[in-house]
């Protein structure tokens, strides 16, 4: 019974401390959260494009970012393709807070991608090692961080290798 008292005491003091009870994130434990959630992002967008359904980003991005890249799926998708794309590699740069409630990261990503014929399951077109230098801007909404915005810093990606569409071998 003393040691319960004791605990309660010994919380108590911690919650009076600290003023509502909750200590408040470290500039550290908050640019961790922003590579967990630009790796969850490109996880669900990956995911999201393979099964031509991107309900997951939602968890990991705002209603307006999820939208945009549901356009680019349904794109494929009138096109009868789905694409499946695997991060080969990522550099994540240094996570800077412009802003309360608002981060910004840099990212070096490498991807390959096989666009397949939903119709056939045939590999239409086969890109591998894409190199991609995005910014990713999130907003903190309800503890919780949030891609808001994915922007290119290159003019066009770099490939290592590309097979090219059956359209694009076809002469006239």
């Amino acid at each position: 019974m003393k040691r319960l008292i004791l605990s309660i005491l010994l919380l108590s003091a911690a919650f009076s401390i600290t003023g509502c009870g909750i200590m408040p994130r470290s500039e550290a434990d908050e640019a961790l959260a922003v590579r967990q959630t630009v790796m969850a992002y490109t996880e669900a967008l990956a995911r999201g494009f393979e099964t031509l359904d991107m309900n997951a980003l939602n968890q990991v991005a705002t209603e307006e970012q999820a939208t945009r890249a549901f356009f680019l799926m349904a794109a494929l998708g009138e096109s009868r393709v789905r694409m499946v794309s695997e991060l080969q590699d990522i550099e994540v740069g240094e996570v800077t807070f412009p802003q309360e409630g608002q981060a910004s990261v840099t990212t070096t990503e490498t991807w390959d991608y096989d666009h397949i014929s939903v119709d056939t399951t045939e590999t239409v077109r086969s890109e591998r090692g894409v190199v991609y230098r995005l910014r990713y801007d999130l907003a903190l909404t309800d503890d919780r961080w949030f891609v808001t915005n994915v922007t290119s810093l290159d003019e066009l990606p770099e490939s290592e290798e590309s097979t090219p569409s059956a359209s694009e071998t076809q002469t006239p």
